[in-house]
């Protein structure tokens, strides 16, 4: 069993001891905002974050700045590196990631994969059956054989992205506009976002997607509360009625993400009116990725 260490800072790598000689594994699951990672060693994992990393992002000036902290780090240690990204399900987007990273430094192997897959592993491992994502996005999978041989949905926040976070904003920002909302859940949402005309100016800003995305509810008052909660459940309707199979004879689905985490009792009654059970929910997959990379 390793140790496990818990980074503030992604650059404290840099300070850490470890032996150089030996050859270590870095993970990465990169999701629409952030990176998660894990530096494994024989003894301890180290977990840290940067900014995401997708294949339609990687000029942006602050990727320049953390390449210099990569080639210290290769230089440092002999590293092999399994990244699972969002957006890299083609062999064209894996080549952009793989490129991005190799170019520069001097990773000794480098192995570029979807998120999906790496879902995947961290809920399933050696098993097969649906695994969704219920992040900022969302998607529906069928994992087996240690690949994703069907996707559903993942048609990103303009098409699809029902259930998601992202969603659950929309359907707030929307009911809010129209005007659906009680009184008490309108001074709500204007305490913490804003009136009409600042709600949207951040909607339609160069960061409208993030705006949206990090709407969240939630009052210690119980029928706010359940307010609140009904539109979780709208959410989460559309993305089971849109989604899951009606004929399936493999009716189990579990799910990474934070907002499947957060939402998991909503989204085990929901499947349940439906005949589907809820399995495993994670609200990371990179801890159990780690676990499962290294066996």
């Amino acid at each position: 069993m390793r140790n496990k260490k818990y980074l503030t800072s992604y650059y404290d790598i840099l300070h850490v001891t470890i032996n150089e000689h030996q050859e270590v594994i870095l993970v990465a699951d990169s999701g629409g905002t952030k990176t998660d990672w894990c530096l494994i060693t024989n003894k301890e994992q180290f977990f840290f974050t940067t900014e995401s990393y997708h294949p339609t992002s990687l000029d942006q000036t602050s990727k320049d700045e953390l390449l210099e902290f990569w080639k210290q780090l290769t230089q440092k240690l002999r590293i092999s590196c399994h990244f699972y990204g969002a957006g890299c399900s083609s062999l064209e987007n894996q080549a952009k990631i793989n490129v991005h990273f190799t170019q520069n430094t001097s990773f000794k192997h480098f192995v570029v994969a979807s998120d999906l897959v790496a879902a995947g592993i961290a809920l399933l491992g050696n098993d097969e059956g649906y695994v969704g994502i219920l992040g900022t996005g969302s998607v529906l999978t069928y994992y087996q054989n240690k690949q994703i041989t069907e996707i559903i949905g993942g048609f990103g926040y303009l098409l699809g992205d029902e259930g998601s976070g992202y969603n659950f904003g929309k359907l707030v920002l929307q009911k809010y506009l129209n005007k659906e909302l009680s009184e008490d859940l309108t001074v709500l949402v204007e305490v913490h976002y804003g009136q009409r005309a600042a709600i949207l100016q951040n909607c339609y800003s160069p960061n409208g997607k993030a705006f949206i995305s990090s709407i969240q509810l939630h009052s210690e008052n119980e029928s706010l509360q359940h307010e609140i909660n009904l539109i979780h459940k709208e959410n989460i309707d559309l993305f089971v009625s849109k989604y899951l199979h009606k004929n399936s004879t493999k009716k189990e689905i579990s799910f990474v993400g934070s907002y499947a985490f957060y939402q998991q009792e909503i989204l085990k009654i929901t499947l349940e009116k439906v005949g589907w059970k809820l399995g495993k929910v994670i609200q990371k997959p990179i801890e159990a990725l780690a676990e499962r990379v290294t066996k």
